[in-house]
């Protein structure tokens, strides 16, 4: 059984988008028929019970990683696309995690039978060593030039950290102050793998406790998100294959 694909949302500061694409993302991948586990990193502001409609929920990531509660324990279901839930709680008081904190996480998700974990994080440097947390993360990124610089400074560090990483842009609007899409690959020297335009459906969506996704499954925002799916989708897959190529030359090798 291969471990989950483990992805990190990422941003170097608020109003992004972070969260929106991290619940839409897991909820797009679970339609296209992947196991999918979300789990609420954000220990300052967790909010996906919010985007949900999970916000009575009184246990969550932190019973979990410092061993009160397991995984059965403090996942939520949710109800209409099936997506595993691991919240965080709004009550509790804000904390930062530890390296033993992801570890644990790492060890308890590692021996699961989900395809994939999304984990939402607050935007920012965290104290952790991330390297060896995650398969990669996912940078989200406005397309005016302050977010921009402040979301490569953040690729610099997974850089030195050694985890690789991906851009979305996301709020696009096509207004001629935004920064083109080559300027800004220049910049953050990589692709991005998606786009996402500036769609009235999301806020709409999440004042309604339905994530876009599901809410207009035509919207623009919707349409772009399945193409996200479908890139991680491949790239998951792509490293199940390298890493059972690996396992049988350890094996031959043995021999």
């Amino acid at each position: 059984m291969m471990a989950p694909y483990l992805i990190r949302i990422s941003s170097q500061k608020g109003g992004v988008g972070k969260t929106t694409i991290a619940v839409n993302l897991a909820i797009a991948l679970q339609i296209e028929g992947y196991k999918v586990l979300l789990i609420d990193g954000d220990t300052v502001n967790p909010s996906i019970g919010f985007h949900l409609g999970l916000e009575d929920v009184n246990i969550g990531l932190k019973e979990l990683v410092t061993g009160k509660a397991n995984l059965m324990k403090v996942r939520a279901v949710h109800v209409p696309t099936g997506v595993h839930v691991v919240p965080g709680v709004l009550t509790q008081k804000e904390y930062m995690p530890t390296e033993d904190m992801l570890k644990k996480l790492k060890e308890i998700v590692s021996k699961t039978s989900y395809n994939f974990a999304i984990m939402d994080t607050m935007p920012g440097y965290t104290i952790e060593r991330i390297g060896s947390y995650y398969n990669e993360a996912l940078l989200i990124s406005t397309p005016e030039m302050a977010s921009v610089a402040n979301v490569i400074r953040l690729a610099t560090w997974f850089d030195k950290e050694h985890l690789k990483h991906s851009l979305v842009l996301n709020k696009m609007k096509n207004k001629r102050y935004e920064l083109h899409q080559k300027e800004i690959e220049e910049m953050y020297e990589g692709k991005i793998v998606a786009k996402l335009p500036d769609d009235e459906t999301v806020p709409i969506s999440i004042e309604e406790h339905i994530p876009a996704y599901i809410y207009s499954k035509k919207a623009p925002f919707s349409k772009a998100m399945r193409e996200l799916a479908h890139f991680y989708g491949a790239r998951s897959e792509a490293t199940s294959e390298t890493e059972k190529r690996s396992v049988w030359s350890r094996l031959f090798r043995r021999r």
